[in-house]
C-alpha cells in the first residue's frame, strides 16, 4: 500500500466524512449513544471500498473507532464495534464483488436486488450482531432488550447503505455533466415540493397515526418522478430527501410514525424509509434497461441498415458486372454469329459462282463430246450422256447446298424473299405443299434479326419435312401487340416427347434468345405441330 499525497488525502476525507456521518447520526441515538436512527456511515463505508478498493477498509475502521470513542464507552468495546463496522463494510463490498456482473452504476434490477439483499440485508447483521452484544457485554443492553436493540440496530445499518450508498456510488462513479435548464428548473421544482410535501407529513405534531396512516405515501409520486425523469440519481436523491425528513420529524416526536412505542416507531418509519429506497432504485433500474435495451436496439437497426446497404451496393455492383458480363456476351455471340454467316456467304459463293461454274462447263463439255461420238457412231455416247446426266446432278446439289448456306434472296429482296424461296424449295419436293403469309406492316430491315428469323424457320421446315409426315406447312409472319411473331405449322403427326432436345431445337431457341424472344413448339389441334418465335420490334421502339 503506497501513500502517495492523494491516498493520503482519500483516506483522511473517507475518515473525516465517516466521522461526521457518525456524529450526526449519533445526535439521535435510541439506544443508549450508539444505537441510532439512520446510521448513514454504513453506506459511506460500503460505497469507499467499491469505489476505491479494499486498502479503505482502513480508513473506515479508523472512522469507526474514533467515532464510537467520542459516545463513552470504553476504548475496547469501541475497538470492537469498529470492528463490527468495518466487518460489515467488507463483508458487503466482498458479497457484491462476488455476485458476477455486478456494476456500482446499479443500471440493472439485478445489481440493485444484490445491494438490498446481499449488502443491505445480510452484511449489515454482522455490525448489528458484534455492536449489539458488544453493548450488552458492558451492560448498556439490558438481555430482556438485546433483541429490540439488534433490530433497531440492523434496520439503522440497513437503511444508511440504501439511502447513502446509492447516491455516493452513482455521483462518485459517473462523471458530473452540466444539466440543461430545463432539467435543473425540473429538479428544483422537485426538490421543492419534495420539501414542502415532507414537511407538511413528518414534521405536524397533529397528524396522529390513527386517522393519517396514508399521508406518507403521497412521497412515492416523487419517487416515480425522479425515477422517471432522472433515472438512479433523481431515485437515489429523492429517497435521500425524504429519509432526513423523516429523521428530522421523528427526532422531533412529529409524524404520522410516531405513537409513543419507540420500537414500534422505529419499525415502521424504517421500514417506510426502506420501501421508498427499493422502489425508487428498481424502478429506476428498470427504466435504464428499457432506455438501455432500445439504445441496442437502435444500434442493432442502424447496423442492420448498413449491413443490407452494404450488401445492396455490392448487390448493384455484382447486378452491374453482370449485366456488363452478358451484353459483352452477347455482343460477342452476335460477332459469332455474323462471322459465321459471314463464313456460309463466303462457302455458298465460292460452290455458286466457282464450282458451279466448273461443273456448268464440264457439262458443257460432256455434252460437246457426246455429240461428236454421237456423229461417229460410237458406243461410248451412251456413257458420256451419263456423265452429262451426273454432271446435272452434282450441279443441282451445289446450287442447293448453295442456297442453304446463305440465301441469296434474303440479301437482295430481304426477309420475306427468302420465305417464299425457301417455301418454293419445299413445294418442290412434289409430296408437301408449304406456303407463306405476311402480315400488313411487318417489316423486318434488320439483318441480324432477320438472318435469324430465317434460319429458324429453315430448321423448322427441315424438321417438318423429315419427321412431321405433313402435307402442308404454313410460315406465317405477322405484328402483334407491338411483337413480331413467326409462326410454323403442319398437319402432319404432332410432337413427339423428346423432340425439343436435339441440336435444331436447341439452336432454334439460342437464335430466339439472341433476339430477346421466346421459342414456343406445340401440339396443334386436332393433329400437326406448331412452331412459334416472339421477339420484340426493337425498330417501333424508341
Amino acid at each position: 500500500m503506497k501513500w502517495t499525497p492523494s491516498f493520503v488525502g482519500l483516506f483522511i476525507g473517507i475518515t473525516a466524512l465517516y466521522v461526521a456521518a457518525a456524529e450526526a447520526g449519533l445526535a439521535h441515538a435510541v439506544v443508549g449513544n450508539t444505537v441510532t436512527l439512520a446510521w448513514a456511515p454504513s453506506g459511506i463505508a460500503l460505497a469507499a471500498l467499491l469505489l476505491y478498493g479494499w486498502r479503505m477498509a482502513f480508513a473506515v475502521a479508523l472512522g469507526a473507532f474514533l467515532a464510537n470513542a467520542g459516545t463513552g464507552v470504553p476504548l475496547v468495546a469501541a475497538c470492537s464495534i469498529a470492528a463490527g463496522n468495518t466487518l460489515e463494510a467488507l463483508g458487503g463490498a466482498w458479497l457484491l464483488a462476488r455476485f458476477p456482473g455486478f456494476d456500482v452504476g446499479l443500471r440493472t434490477r439485478r445489481d440493485v436486488l444484490a445491494l438490498i439483499v446481499l449488502a443491505a440485508f445480510f452484511a449489515t447483521m454482522i455490525s448489528a450482531f458484534v455492536g449489539v452484544a458488544t453493548l450488552a457485554g458492558i451492560g448498556t443492553v439490558a438481555p430482556q432488550n438485546y433483541a429490540t436493540a439488534w433490530v433497531k440496530w440492523w434496520l439503522g445499518d440497513m437503511m444508511g447503505m440504501l439511502v447513502v450508498a446509492p447516491p455516493l456510488l452513482l455521483w462518485m462513479r459517473e462523471p458530473l455533466r452540466a444539466p440543461s435548464p430545463g432539467k435543473v428548473a425540473e429538479a428544483s421544482c422537485l426538490l421543492a415540493l419534495l420539501v414542502i410535501v415532507t414537511v407538511r407529513i413528518f414534521g405536524l405534531p397533529e397528524l396522529a397515526p390513527n386517522r393519517y396512516d396514508a399521508a406518507p405515501m403521497a412521497v412515492f409520486p416523487f419517487v416515480i418522478w425522479g425515477s422517471l425523469r432522472f433515472r438512479q440519481p433523481g431515485a437515489s436523491l429523492v429517497t435521500l430527501v425524504s429519509a432526513v425528513m423523516v429523521v428530522w420529524g421523528a427526532s422531533r416526536g412529529n409524524g404520522p410514525f410516531m405513537s409513543g412505542d419507540s420500537f414500534y416507531d422505529v419499525v415502521q418509519w424504517c421500514t417506510f424509509s426502506i420501501i421508498v429506497a427499493v422502489t425508487g432504485l428498481v424502478l429506476a433500474a428498470s427504466i435504464a434497461e428499457q432506455q438501455h435495451a432500445q439504445a441496442q436496439l437502435r444500434r442493432s437497426h442502424e447496423k442492420l441498415e448498413q449491413r443490407v446497404a452494404e450488401r445492396t451496393r455490392d448487390l448493384l455492383a455484382a447486378n452491374s458486372d453482370l449485366h456488363t458480363e452478358m451484353a459483352e456476351r452477347r455482343n460477342l455471340e452476335i460477332a459469332l454469329i455474323r462471322v459465321s454467316e459471314e463464313q456460309r456467304r463466303a462457302i455458298g459463293s465460292e460452290l455458286h459462282d466457282g464450282l458451279g461454274q466448273h461443273l456448268t462447263s464440264l457439262s458443257l463439255l460432256c455434252e460437246s463430246l457426246r455429240q461428236k461420238l454421237i456423229d461417229r457412231a460410237l458406243p461410248e455416247a451412251d456413257a458420256a450422256r451419263r456423265i452429262g446426266e451426273l454432271i446435272g446432278d452434282a450441279a443441282a446439289m451445289n446450287r442447293t447446298a448453295a442456297r442453304g448456306l446463305y440465301p441469296v434472296a434474303l440479301e437482295h429482296g430481304g426477309l420475306i424473299a427468302a420465305l417464299e424461296r425457301l417455301a418454293e424449295d419445299t413445294s418442290s419436293l412434289k409430296t408437301i405443299k408449304c406456303v407463306v403469309c405476311v402480315g400488313r406492316q411487318v417489316q423486318v430491315h434488320d439483318p441480324l434479326v432477320a438472318i435469324n428469323l430465317y434460319r429458324i424457320a429453315q430448321e423448322a421446315v427441315n424438321n417438318a419435312v423429315k419427321y412431321s409426315q405433313a402435307g402442308l406447312i404454313r410460315i406465317d409472319l405477322a405484328r402483334v401487340d407491338g411483337q413480331h411473331r413467326l409462326t410454323l405449322s403442319d398437319d402432319g403427326i404432332g410432337f413427339r416427347a423428346g423432340a425439343d432436345t436435339g441440336m435444331g431445337m436447341y439452336s432454334m431457341r439460342y437464335r430466339a434468345s439472341l433476339l430477346g424472344g421466346m421459342l414456343q413448339v406445340s401440339d396443334n389441334f386436332p393433329r400437326g405441330t406448331t412452331v412459334s418465335v416472339t421477339y420484340p420490334d426493337a425498330e417501333a421502339q424508341p
